[in-house]
């Protein structure tokens, strides 16, 4: 099933939610970057990581890792650093997969969750 993002009508969005907003204020020089060049500098990035998200769907954490699931995860203001938890009903609803993962790249065509560092866990 195709992500239903900001865009959708009311009535089918579903995008991640914003629980906990980055704290304002200067960044860290050791604040995460877009990636790190070649001569060790950092690119320029306003303020990133630091904000929690929370997306609930039936999609499980390995689709969320798909590249570029959130297409709209820029435009919701997700930036790399950022974290994300979310959680799934399985088919009959008898358990529920909580999954918790870093935004690892953000751009106007979508975000990517990582990959090795997502947890998971089934509670029934």
């Amino acid at each position: 099933m195709a992500y239903l993002g900001s865009t959708q009508s009311s009535s089918l969005a579903n995008p991640p939610r914003c629980i906990v907003p980055r704290f304002a204020g200067v960044p860290a020089s050791t604040q995460l970057s877009t990636g790190v060049p070649s001569d060790g500098t950092r690119s320029a990035y306003n303020t990133q990581g630091g904000a929690v998200w929370l997306y609930a769907s039936s999609h499980g954490s390995t689709e969320v890792q798909d590249t570029n699931f959130f297409t709209d995860a820029w435009y919701l203001g997700i930036r790399p650093g950022d974290l994300l938890f979310g959680y799934q009903w399985t088919t009959l609803g008898s358990s529920i997969v909580m999954y918790a993962g870093v935004f690892r790249s953000v751009s106007t065509a979508g975000a990517n969750l990582t990959t090795g560092g997502t947890i998971t866990s089934t509670f029934n």
